[in-house]
């Protein structure tokens, strides 16, 4: 239904824009006795008023969403209508004289009347909708019709003026004049969308989000580069500490699919996905990443993992991309146990895609050194786009795995694209036990599962091998565990899908609903069309912004923080905030009820609300943005500041740095 509600206001929103037009074109020829152009402005005028009126009702419609959703196009579409309806009445009221009276001339009082209104009216409805955030489309739209009225005032001004019959090359002339005003407001709003060939993370305006008032500035402060972590060295805390030590060279290279495709890579030592890196908890993780890319630079983030800011990897905000033939070497401890992943964060949009990603894996620190437990992580990937083709792995149809009977097996399942994937796995009882790598409270048994998982998401599941087949299916490619190896898929019905709001037990967490909050946060995203560093682009706003026009959220070390999501768009968007793990408090206004449900990458789906909080416990500047990485390439990012934090890096294309 908001899909649906959604969309259509948007294509009567963009219909408006020919039906602006069309009124343009007929305006100057306004007088009774000249048929042909009335009519033709009586029906644009007809179908905007209609379309305002449908755009009411969507409006209503989204009611139920609340007022977030419903609001922005009752109070927008509101003025638009009552300034048309105006506009037309008045006309129409001068149109229909009498038989045999004298026409109604350009300084006629209605006339004059209705240019004024439609002169004033419109300019003020422009000015609402750029305030609005509104697309470019709709703002070109109206100020057409803004033209077309102020040029029909500027005639009712010549009182004695009674337009005479025009050419035909007349009438070219003024349609090349008004399509190349046209074509100079797109070239304008083109120009005006490019982006700053050099800019600070920490140069622009800031959140405060009702707290005490905390400065960004370029010069002085702690430096992101300082913030390394205090127990980054092999004797830290006094014992000594288990050192992994790892090397990552990022290379070119062409790999084959099980289809037999071939697809020309970017790896992460020659193979993809990369790596998995296994260590253990409390372990020191070492990684030099090694660049022989053609021409590119790249980095490595390690996703949901907290590391010190200096080593979240990511271009032009905590170092700079390492170019063709140098290196870096990241040192964290890792804390967590879980389920992680590491991707390139310069040009993600594009390194992911082409294969720069590997797991990383957080053995609990009391983990038995000898385990016959089957762990196996699963990394879905679509290569070519979104609308490419799918794989487990570098498999897109159906591999086998033998696992005897009564084994136990985890899987720890990872989506490395934008889009959610639906992961359905049948045959045997199972449960889910960590989300983003955090372990789910008291599980509950479940008779198979459909989960949705969301870009950049992990959810790990685990169940004891039967003595029948397994499957697990990803949206296409598939694994099939059986006790020989070499069973078929399995046709159970698919299952529900999984609810993590309302799964697994309450327990306590150290801050909830009823907290006190040192800061609040509301990120409203929005759907349009526009155009962003010099493209046209479907844009998903932040607040009616887009990078790096969104302003910074800022914090102080140690605030309770609540971060507010509304997705009034049409697109899932998974938001990932590095640096912290945030307790999802509700969802659409109804507060969760299973386990404390933590995540790093929260899936906020079309017409979905949430409501979190995270403790600012890990000081830097630390990107917050989309994790359909194509949304983040055009703008839908921004970034959480902690007071005094700097940065020494810049983006841009002036620059080495370009972390979409």
């Amino acid at each position: 239904m908001f899909l649906w509600v959604h969309y259509t206001d948007m294509v009567i929103a963009l219909l408006q824009l020919p039906v602006a037009v069309a009124a343009w074109w007929a305006a100057p020829g306004l007088q009774v006795g000249q048929t042909a152009r009335p009519r033709l402005l009586a029906a644009a005028f007809a179908l905007f008023i209609g379309g305002a009126v449908l755009r009411l009702v969507a409006g209503v419609l989204l009611l139920p969403w609340g007022w977030e959703f419903a609001g922005p196009r009752l109070v927008f579409v509101a003025p638009t209508l009552a300034v048309a309806a105006t506009l037309y009445l008045v006309w129409l009221r001068s149109a229909r004289k009498p038989s045999g009276e004298a026409p109604v001339r350009y300084g006629s009082g209605p006339a004059c009347v209705a240019a004024v209104v439609g002169a004033v009216g419109v300019v003020l409805v422009a000015a609402v909708a750029q305030l609005a955030g509104a697309g470019a489309a709709v703002v070109v739209g109206f100020a057409v019709l803004g033209a077309s009225a102020m040029r029909w005032a500027y005639r009712t001004l010549r009182r004695d003026h009674v337009p005479a019959r025009v050419g035909w090359w007349r009438t070219a002339a003024r349609a090349a004049v008004g399509m190349a005003l046209v074509a100079a407001a797109a070239v304008g709003l083109s120009a005006a969308s490019v982006l700053p060939a050099r800019s600070s993370m920490t140069g622009g305006a800031a959140d405060t989000g009702g707290g005490t008032a905390a400065g960004h500035q370029h010069h002085g402060g702690i430096s992101v580069t300082d913030l390394t972590g205090a127990d980054t060295t092999a004797s830290a805390g006094g014992g000594d500490v288990a050192v992994r030590r790892f090397t990552l060279t990022a290379q070119e290279t062409t790999v084959r699919l099980d289809s037999g495709m071939r697809v020309t890579a970017w790896t992460f030592n020659g193979v993809t996905p990369g790596p998995q890196l296994l260590v253990r908890q409390g372990d020191l993780v070492e990684v030099t990443l090694v660049n022989r890319l053609p021409g590119v630079g790249v980095t490595v983030h390690w996703h949901g993992v907290d590391v010190p800011n200096a080593m979240d990897g990511v271009a032009g905000v905590t170092q700079d991309a390492v170019a063709p033939g140098a290196s870096f070497v990241y040192r964290f401890r890792a804390l967590q146990a879980g389920t992680y992943w590491y991707h390139s964060h310069e040009m993600s949009s594009v390194q992911v895609r082409r294969g720069l990603f590997g797991a990383l894996v957080v053995l609990p620190a009391d983990a038995p050194a000898q385990d016959d437990t089957v762990d196996e992580t699963v990394l879905r990937h679509t290569w070519g786009g979104e609308d490419g083709v799918a794989t487990l792995g570098l498999a897109t149809g159906v591999q086998r795995r033998s696992v005897p009977a009564g084994r136990q097996v985890r899987l720890r399942l990872v989506n490395t694209d934008g889009n959610p994937a639906t992961f359905t796995l049948t045959g045997t009882p199972v449960r889910v036990v960590a989300i983003d790598g955090t372990d789910v409270h008291e599980p509950g048994v479940l008779p198979g599962v459909r989960i949705l998982v969301g870009g950049g998401a992990r959810y790990d599941v685990v169940f004891t091998m039967p003595d029948r087949p397994v499957t697990l299916r990803a949206d296409g490619p598939s694994i099939v565990y059986s006790p020989h190896g070499d069973a078929g898929p399995d046709r159970t019905a698919a299952p529900a899908v999984l609810d993590p709001a309302r799964y697994g037990t309450p327990t306590a967490t150290a801050f909830g609903t009823s907290s006190h909050f040192d800061r609040r946060f509301t990120l409203r995203v929005d759907e349009r069309l526009g155009f962003y560093d010099g493209h046209p682009a479907v844009l998903y706003t932040l607040n009616g912004a887009s990078f790096p026009d969104v302003p910074m959220l800022m914090v102080a070390d140690g605030d309770l923080v609540e971060v507010t999501y509304v997705n009034r768009s049409g697109q899932h968007h998974p938001m990932h905030l590095h640096g912290h793990h945030m307790l999802v408090l509700s969802r659409n206004g109804r507060a969760t009820t299973g386990s404390p449900w933590w995540v790093d990458t929260l899936d906020v789906g079309p017409g979905e609300t949430y409501r979190v909080a995270f403790r600012a416990d890990n000081p830097g500047l630390w990107m917050d943005h989309c994790h359909n990485l194509e949304h983040a390439a055009n703008g839908m990012i921004l970034h959480l500041g902690y007071t005094g934090v700097t940065s020494p890096f810049l983006t841009g294309s002036g620059t080495v740095n370009h972390p979409e």
